[in-house]
Formats: structure tokens, sequence, C-alpha cells
């Protein structure tokens, strides 16, 4: 029995990831706008984040670590670059423990790149 449902469990699974997905844009009247970064046009700080790995989760990792740090008005992230651009207050920002957050987070080879 117990064989049975591990079977039926599995072939759901299979069946799932199997299913066909369209390849073809579907029209749409509504387009996508970028998200704007730093409308304030605050001074901006970017490190280099090559131990991101993946899209989705790394991207929002790396997110969440530098905006947990003081003085940060916004990040962008950017994957295939491997690299973070955060706006901030360059009165209580701190790019050091901003590296010591991502270090922290797993991405223990961020650097500063660029202090724009």
């Amino acid at each position: 029995m117990k064989c049975c449902v591990m079977f039926a469990t599995f072939a759901v699974l299979v069946a799932g990831c199997q299913t066909e997905l369209s390849t073809a844009p579907e029209e749409s009247t509504a387009k996508a706008s970028p998200v704007a970064f730093n409308v304030e046009g605050a001074p901006t700080v970017a490190f280099s984040v090559p131990d991101m790995m993946c899209e989705f989760s790394c991207v929002e990792q790396v997110k969440i670590a530098l905006s947990s740090e003081p003085g940060v008005k916004d990040v962008q992230v950017d994957f295939e670059a491997k690299r973070a651009t955060v706006a901030v207050d360059r009165e209580q920002f701190d790019a050091e423990g901003a590296i010591a957050t991502l270090v922290d987070y797993q991405f223990t080879n961020s650097q500063l790149v660029a202090d724009e």
C-alpha cells in the first residue's frame, strides 16, 4: 500500500511538471513599466556581489540585507552583472557595515566597487 501511494504521488508530480507552456506571447494592451530607482537622486554606492547564484532568492536576499542598513534609501540589484547599487544618505550609511551584512547573508566575496 505504501508503495502504491508513493507511486501515485510520483506520477502526479511528473504529470504536473510536464504541463506544456504556451510560448506564444499573449496580446495585451498594458505595458510593463520599469521600476523607478532612486527617484530622490541620492548619492549611490555600488557593490560587487559575485556569490549570487540564483536570480530570484539571491537577488531578494541582497535587497533585504542592504535595505536593513542605516542610511539606505533604495536598492537595485543586477543579477547578470552581480552588482548591487544602493542609494544612500551619506551621513548615516557605512559601506563596511553593509559589506559585513552581506557576508552575514553568505555573500562572502562582496566588496565595494564604486562610490558614485
